[in-house]
């Protein structure tokens, strides 16, 4: 029945608070209609800075920056009201005008994003808008809602508009107790006791303070005689309180979670709850309600949700409320007992309440007295507070985090250890601030305690020494002062540190106050330029070479191991690379702290023979390879060979001689072969349908029967001839048997030397119907000798040479007029469109006369197709579209509708035409010289020039130019029929 009673009585006081209370909104801000003009307008701050006041104490709590528009909620008495976290502040209306807006802004309020979480500013903290335009401050020590926390800000909403606040050690995230509901009376009721969490664990009474059956008095820090407001309902009241009297000493607690409540400040606020079953000392009756023991004070329990008991119960009571150490809740905090060597929850205590702390118990239970009796918290639901005045700390989580806050934000870089003491340089709020590398970081008090220092053997008291080393990776930092190595911090990879002192291979460095050691081969040092070798830091570091004119990856060192450099580079290391030098990234190795090379090149120099490696090629430090590899040669290269052994080739790479296998190489030119579907004698017949010529018979003879010629002069010699027959053969010996050289018609004027019988002999040529043999002869890719120039009519041209940009211009381009120097263009136009830079340059040179045309040192042009045009000069590298009906003008106008306006520019242009044309053209791909004549995947057509020996006359020029490099790659496609 009395629980009954309790239930109904705490259901009135629901009610009753719904009827009486002025409810303020929880999360959006409304506009009343009987509490000002309502504001359908937007304002916009006109003063420098602008005060945000609190209505009630007109205190500012904020400011906001000029210009700064916002939306206003009401305008009233020369205020203007906005919304302000979940309330309402004002503006005076001196700072701010009325704002016109083309469209309305979006409103943003809490309804809209529901929170339950506030910010603390402990220092005036900027807000911005999300561009990271200013907004205004908040004033140092107030709270305010946040929507949702980002990454790197909290979001917020200050006048309808989304805001956003740096997170900083100065900013800090709480989560106010909910108490919405004691708030309310604490604020607004003055006629109604607290309600508690739970319906049924609170009477009816019409006091907010504490009443007593006898004096009516309130409890306040003065325990003054004052009157409450009125009697309490006697019904409930006589039936809550009959059983006690002034002399029971214990009550057991019957309903769940009763709340305990502080009245210190002469409000109620609950700060904890009691749980049901569990009985409890009192210090006196006071009412309706116990005063009891709670942290150095006391707090009431309302006697309704207990009854008198006689304290038998299995527990430890005390009197010794605890000592300096206080400890904040972070959540709701279980207490329990374990009197009888089991964990039984007895009691909580709410979120953000601070309570003293009898002693620590183990390493993960804090001892306390709560209601008279020994209870224990876990450590993971409480903060230990600091006093700004504790000089030391002691960690209780393992590897807690330090961070630096230099760059506004917080960076993690390190960690301390668990159980380890650090003296700190001052209180910071929710942080300490140590002393950490050359300035200052920052440790969440969350994860420490409050300790003596005592255990510190290893306090510093040295200055850094001027060296600082960049950790490698997350390096350990160990304490040496009991003669063991034991570790009481670690510094974040990537960092940079300043060193005390050397001792062996560690370093010693101050980290927090404390003298530590970090190993060397955790750190590296900056280069001096006198540094001569460097230790490799990452797995596959790429070695650059730059001959190009651009950083192309041509190899791989691996880590760990050491190597010589030629010279400091800015941020490069200068290397050893076959017969020139390449380049190492400085920041991905270190000077090492220990040299063993035992294979450093001490002189041996490479010969002109070259391997390519057609893979990734291991390089290892013995000739049987089966020792340690250093390096990798990337797939393409060609490198040059300091000699052959058995199985394997020397090589120098990075100044060390290496070994590498020669199953893995290809040493001289790549050759591949390409099978045709048709017999040599097939292509020949084809290829004599196309009537193919040749001068190779350009001073033989050549005759045509005279009954079909009518000299001007018979009998006299030489003489001119027309040709009477409609069709004349032209053939290489004075009978009907001999090969047809070629062919007149009626008309044709000759020039007749002489007669022979009834055949005259005429001069005809130079270029001749070629033989079945002779034709056969350039055909039969088997008759060229793979060391013969003529060898180089199956180089495949869609393939780089890989010949440095020193080479092209130093031993080919110099002297070549306006060509000269341009290398790098050539190289682009290579890598561009697919093209040997070598084919290019012979190109080139063959067009402009060796650099030296009208074309290719510009023309103006001014007409276009007979159209007048912007006067521009332009240039053309290979002769493309130069007529020799107008060599000059249509090679001209054809570069300009090319844009060709630089040398550059039309070198890299016109390879592109010459890719399109045969080397790379989509459906012939005729990437190699015997390719173009003959096009053997569909002779016949698509043929270069008809010449037999166009292809073996064109890798004259191009095998001359090779022969003047050192350094080049060789791959021919030959083709072979069946």
């Amino acid at each position: 029945m009395r629980a009954q009673t309790r239930r109904f009585a705490a259901l009135l006081s629901i009610l009753f608070l719904l009827v009486s209370y002025a409810i303020s909104p929880v999360y959006a801000v409304s506009t009343s209609a009987n509490t000002g003009e309502e504001a359908n307008t937007y304002v916009q701050v006109t003063s420098e800075s602008a005060p945000v006041k609190q209505p009630e104490t007109n205190q500012p709590v904020g400011e906001l920056a000029k210009g700064t528009i916002l939306q206003a909620v009401k305008l009233e008495n020369n205020r203007v009201y906005i919304q302000w976290g979940t309330e309402l502040a004002y503006l005076d209306g001196a700072d701010v005008q009325n704002a016109v807006l083309s469209e309305p802004l979006t409103s943003y309020t809490y309804e809209e994003k529901a929170q339950s979480t506030y910010v603390l500013v402990k220092e005036k903290a900027a807000i911005y808008t999300q561009n990271g335009e200013l907004i205004g401050y908040l004033m140092p020590e107030q709270q305010y809602p946040i929507s949702q926390e980002l990454d790197d800000a909290f979001e917020m909403i200050i006048g309808n508009q989304l805001a956003y606040i740096n997170k900083s050690p100065f900013v800090s995230v709480i989560e106010p107790n909910d108490n919405t509901a004691s708030d309310s009376e604490e604020t607004k009721n003055t006629s109604a006791a607290p309600a508690n969490s739970t319906e049924t664990s609170q009477p009816i009474t019409e006091t907010k303070q504490l009443e007593t059956t006898t004096n009516t008095t309130k409890v306040n820090s003065t325990d003054a005689n004052q009157t409450a407001t009125s009697a309490s309902i006697a019904s409930t009241n006589q039936t809550t309180t009959a059983q006690f009297t002034a002399s029971t000493k214990y009550f057991q607690v019957v309903d769940d979670q009763v709340a305990v409540y502080d009245n210190s400040t002469g409000k109620l606020v609950q700060v904890g709850t009691l749980e049901k079953g569990q009985e409890f000392p009192r210090i006196r009756d006071y009412g309706n309600w116990h005063e009891i023991q709670f942290g150095t004070g006391v707090a009431y329990v309302w006697k309704g949700a207990t009854e008198p008991s006689n304290g038998n119960s299995p527990m430890k009571t005390g009197s010794n409320a605890g000592g300096s150490t206080v400890f904040t809740a972070t959540i709701d905090l279980p207490v329990y007992d374990n009197s009888t060597g089991a964990l039984i929850h007895i009691a909580t205590i709410k979120k953000g309440q601070t309570y003293p702390v009898i002693r620590k118990f183990g390493e993960n239970w804090y001892e306390i007295l709560i209601a008279g009796r020994i209870g224990y918290v876990h450590k993971n639901g409480v903060q230990i507070t600091f006093k700004p005045t504790d000089r030391y700390f002691r960690v209780t989580v393992d590897q807690a985090a330090v961070y630096d806050n230099s760059t506004g934000k917080l960076v993690q870089v390190g960690t301390l250890e668990k159980g380890q003491e650090f003296p700190r340089i001052r209180d910071y709020g929710n942080w300490h601030e140590i002393k950490f590398g050359k300035g200052v970081a920052y440790v969440w008090k969350g994860a420490t305690e409050p300790s003596s220092g005592s255990s510190i053997r290893n306090a510093n008291s040295a200055s850094p020494n001027g060296v600082t080393f960049t950790t490698i990776a997350d390096a350990s930092v160990y304490d040496n002062s009991s003669g063991t190595l034991v570790k009481f911090a670690a510094i974040k990879k990537g960092v940079s540190y300043p060193v005390v002192k050397e001792l062996g291979n560690w370093y010693g460095i101050d980290v927090s106050g404390r003298i530590g050691y970090v190993h060397k081969s955790a750190v590296k040092l900056p280069f001096k330029s006198t540094d001569r070798y460097f230790e490799v830091l990452q797995d596959r570091l790429p070695v650059y070479d730059n001959s190009t004119g651009k950083l192309i990856v041509v190899a791989y060192l691996d880590k760990g191991q050491v190597f010589p450099r030629l010279r400091d580079f800015g941020n490069w290391h200068e290397i050893k690379y076959g017969k020139g030098v390449a380049y190492v990234w400085k920041a991905s190795t270190r000077p090492p702290f220990s040299i063993q090379l035992k294979n450093e090149n001490k002189g041996l120099q490479p010969t002109d023979q070259y391997f390519l490696a057609v893979s990734d090629i291991p390089v290892y430090e013995d000739p049987n390879n089966t020792k340690t590899r250093f390096a990798i040669i990337k797939q393409g290269e060609s490198y040059p060979i300091i000699r052959e052994e058995n199985s394997s080739v020397v090589i120098d790479i990075g100044g060390r001689i290496g070994y590498v296998w020669k199953d893995a190489i290809h040493i001289g030119p790549i050759i591949r072969y390409t099978s045709y579907n048709l017999t040599l004698d097939d292509m020949l017949e084809i290829q004599m349908q196309k009537k193919p010529q040749t001068d190779l018979y350009r001073n033989s003879p050549s005759y045509v029967h005279s009954a079909y010629v009518k000299v001007d002069k018979p009998g006299t010699f030489p003489t001119v001839g027309t040709v009477t027959a409609t069709a004349l053969n032209v053939r290489e010996g004075t009978s009907t048997s001999h090969w047809i050289v070629g062919t007149l018609k009626a008309g044709d004027i000759v020039q007749v030397v002489n007669k022979v019988g009834d055949w005259y002999e005429i001069k005809f040529g130079p270029w001749k119907n070629a033989k079945p043999e002779d034709v056969k002869a350039y055909l039969d890719p088997s008759r060229f000798s793979r060391d013969s120039k003529e060898y180089f009519q199956f180089l495949v041209l869609s393939e780089s040479a890989g010949v440095p940009l020193n080479e092209l211009n130093d031993k080919i381009l110099a002297g070549k007029g306006i060509l000269a120097g341009k290398g790098q263009a050539f190289i682009e136009a290579g890598q561009k469109y697919r093209i040997n830079e070598i084919y290019l340059i012979s190109h080139a040179l063959l067009e402009t006369g060796n650099g030296t045309s009208q074309l290719a040192n510009g023309v103006l042009v001014s007409e276009v197709d007979g159209k007048p045009v912007e006067p521009k000069v332009v240039y053309n590298m290979y002769g493309l579209n130069a007529y020799d009906s107008c060599p000059v003008r249509c090679g001209a106008e054809y570069a300009y509708k090319k844009g060709w306006f630089t040398p550059e520019a039309a070198i890299i242009g016109g390879a592109e035409e010459i890719a399109n044309r045969y080397i790379n053209n989509p459906t012939y791909k005729q990437d190699t010289l015997y390719k173009m004549r003959w096009n053997p995947a569909n002779p016949g057509v698509h043929q270069y020039a008809t010449d037999i020996g166009w292809a073996v006359k064109q890798v004259r020029n191009i095998s001359a130019l090779y022969d003047l490099l050192d350094r080049y790659t060789l791959i021919f496609d030959v083709p072979i029929y069946k």
